[in-house]
């Protein structure tokens, strides 16, 4: 196994980050007219299975530390194989035309049913317009981009000139907390996160590759989202008792709801089975707007006797990739099929 297993991307949230969260958020908004923000608020959609997460509850992963910005010293730098190298100030990006998007995110150490995915509304600028802007000469094959905590990764010149790429400064319609970018970071939608930097500083265009962060520990070169799965409700219970005993409970009939994602090929279908594996029944889709926001399923469980059921998803993406038994990670990420152990009362 290479090394780059025994130190997987961080997934929990450093205690001191909450006061930098608070302080750095409060600084920042105190710059937008409350009417925008009323404004903004009541357009986000209700909460609810599959809407935004709060930002409270959005799940961090960083490379290092979350790094002190000074916005008024910051600046986004557009350079290398460019005819017309560009710097935006945050306050130049605020002038930028914006667009409010939908988008799920979710770490490449996150697993079947794991917790390092979440989804929420962003508010930013479209990166295409300031890329074509700085006019990319002929040479440039490969951008290297780069956070002000040091993290850097690449990407083929093809793939940062997709349309769907945006530089989002707005969460859930407030500044970005100091731990998911403030004051701005990079998308590119239906990738793993390892390929969208947080603090965003820097894109340099050049004619060769310029080895990323994480790729140079064994991690994927490409980063493509597999098709992965989860529950949303019911679950295991919180407390001590959880730690022992990982079986939920309900009273059928139930509604079993849960998420699903992939890359930019979508969602096609989602199967539930109820005896670990033997046999499978389509979900409902519930909502399935967009490849880069997850599925939202539902599948009613109406059994006729009581006991504890093995409860299985396994999605498909648009290619027709399913979810296999197992799939351990090895640097590209984890697609094997979410389980729950279900105790039902009749």
């Amino acid at each position: 196994m290479m090394d780059a297993f025994s130190k997987l991307p961080p997934d929990s949230i450093l205690t001191r980050r909450k006061f930098l969260t608070a302080a750095g958020s409060a600084i920042a908004l105190a710059s937008i007219p409350l009417s925008a923000r009323i404004a903004r608020a009541s357009k986000s959609p209700p909460l609810k299975f599959g809407g935004p997460t709060p930002n409270s509850k959005f799940y961090v992963t960083s490379y290092s530390s979350t790094p002190r910005v000074d916005v008024d010293s910051w600046n986004f730098t557009i350079k290398g194989l460019v005819e017309n190298p560009s710097r935006f100030s945050y306050r130049d990006i605020r002038k930028l035309p914006s667009i409010d998007q939908m988008l799920t995110l979710e770490c490449i150490s996150n697993p079947p049913d794991g917790t390092a995915i979440s989804n929420a509304v962003w508010t930013g600028v479209k990166l295409r317009p300031l890329l074509e802007r700085a006019t990319v000469k002929r040479g440039a094959k490969f951008v290297a981009m780069r956070g002000a905590d040091g993290y850097h990764t690449v990407l083929p010149l093809d793939e940062l000139m997709r349309e769907e790429n945006f530089l989002p400064y707005l969460m859930n319609g407030d500044p970005l907390p100091p731990e998911h970018g403030y004051p701005l970071r990079i998308f590119i939608p239906g990738k793993y996160g390892m390929k969208q930097p947080k603090w965003i500083t820097e894109l340099e265009f050049a004619d060769h590759e310029i080895p990323g962060y994480w790729e140079t520990r064994g991690w994927t070169d490409t980063a493509w989202r597999k098709v992965n799965s989860g529950f949303f409700s019911p679950r295991v219970e919180g407390g001590l008792m959880s730690f022992f005993d990982k079986t939920a409970q309900a009273t059928a009939p139930v509604d079993i709801y849960g998420w699903a994602l992939a890359g930019p090929s979508g969602v096609k279908r989602v199967e539930v089975s109820s005896d670990d594996g033997a046999t499978w029944n389509n979900a409902q889709l519930v909502e399935n707007n967009s490849p880069y926001v997850w599925t939202v399923w539902k599948y009613r469980f109406a059994p006729e006797s009581a006991g504890t059921y093995k409860i299985r998803v396994r999605a498909t993406d648009g290619t027709g990739r399913a979810q296999p038994p197992a799939d351990p990670q090895t640097g590209s990420g984890m697609s094997g099929q979410a389980r729950l152990a279900l105790a039902v009362t009749v």
